[in-house]
């Protein structure tokens, strides 16, 4: 793929989306972005800081629907959009939503002629036990074991158990249609929680009269610490936004499968304990450091400080992982300035 190449990528409105969107016109590529017919006007004036580089385009339903229109002269496409357990009506519908789409979007790629193929899925096909206190070294070839009729079949099953089930199956299911079709060259990302601040196309935390936390994605984890009346931050295992973005990007370029072997890759920084990311605002954010209370500085168990193999993704991609104490940096300066910004629009988010 020449270096002006096209790259179709859906879910472009999303945290993540945008800085893919971001990271591919760094690196020379022009962009076609897909989201609902609800969201391209303000995607097309939030992305117009690109100009000619980037065009967004509606596609209300990726599980069902076929748009011929978006593959043409695509020479990749990125795949990001994907449901959230917990908007969907059921367990049953969510499931379908992000297996059927994620494989109607690579068929449709596939009919296009289409061979470069990236996917997202998550740490959470990986493994469930970094949210109980398990922390276990991680490589590609570790699944979560999910049994889907049992998930179904429970009334109460929670939102954290959908969202494993949905990107175990729907990763499980492209890599099977990719085994069907041995001449796509597919990359599927697993990234852990994402921080960073917000890319330049990412306008919706600043949109509309009234503010909605749910905008910030991740990162509303972290703006828990340096927020009055925020809950007790988790500290998960997180990276840079701008790495899984970065990632995508390298996969474009990337050897053959049949070099390198499947490309299933893992990335993620260091697990951090809370008291370290609170050590570290307060004494290079001092004006912040009376907004951290003590009780946020309490400590997760943990017994190693990295539960994830890189190695493939700086063989594969030659992904260098930024540290961490960027990544925290640059987020909690990224929603400081979205403070400032409600602010002077006479609105205190923080009191939210």
């Amino acid at each position: 793929m020449s270096q002006n190449g096209l790259v179709l990528v859906t879910g472009v409105s999303g945290f993540i989306g945008a800085h893919v969107v971001d990271q591919l016109v760094i690196a020379g590529y022009r962009v076609r972005g897909t989201v609902r017919s609800a969201k391209v006007l303000n995607n097309k004036k939030a992305f117009a800081v690109y100009g000619d580089a980037v065009e967004i385009i509606a596609w209300n339903d990726l599980v069902h629907g076929t748009h011929p229109e978006a593959f043409k002269g695509v020479d990749a496409v990125i795949h990001l959009a994907a449901p959230l357990a917990y908007r969907e009506p059921n367990a049953e519908i969510a499931i379908s939503v992000s297996v059927d789409g994620s494989v109607n979007v690579l068929k449709q790629a596939e009919q296009a002629g289409i061979k470069n193929f990236g996917y997202i899925s998550s740490i959470a096909a990986v493994t469930a036990g970094f949210l109980k206190g398990e922390y276990t070294p991680l490589t590609d070839q570790d699944w979560v074991s999910i049994n889907k009729e049992e998930i179904l079949s429970n009334k109460d099953v929670d939102g954290f158990s959908v969202y494993v089930a949905e990107k175990v199956l729907s990763e499980r299911a492209v890599w099977e249609f990719v085994d069907q079709h041995p001449h796509i060259e597919l990359t599927t990302i697993n990234p852990p929680f994402s921080f960073g601040p917000f890319a330049p196309g990412h306008r919706s935390p600043y949109e509309g009269t009234t503010f909605n936390p749910q905008t910030l994605s991740t990162t509303n984890m972290l703006w828990g610490l340096i927020k009055p009346s925020g809950a007790h931050p988790f500290a998960p295992l997180f990276m840079d936004v701008r790495d899984v973005a970065r990632a995508f990007v390298a996969a474009l370029k990337a050897p053959p499968a049949s070099k390198v072997g499947r490309k299933r890759i893992l990335i993620s920084g260091n697990w951090r304990q809370l008291s370290d990311i609170a050590e570290l605002v307060a004494t290079k954010r001092p004006e912040l450091a009376s907004r951290i209370p003590a009780s946020q500085k309490a400590d997760l168990p943990v017994k190693v400080k990295q539960i994830v193999d890189n190695k493939r993704a700086k063989e594969v991609l030659g992904l260098e992982i930024t540290p961490w104490e960027t990544t925290i940096l640059d987020t909690i300066d990224s929603l400081v300035d979205l403070e400032k910004y409600w602010k002077a629009r006479g609105v205190d988010i923080t009191a939210k």
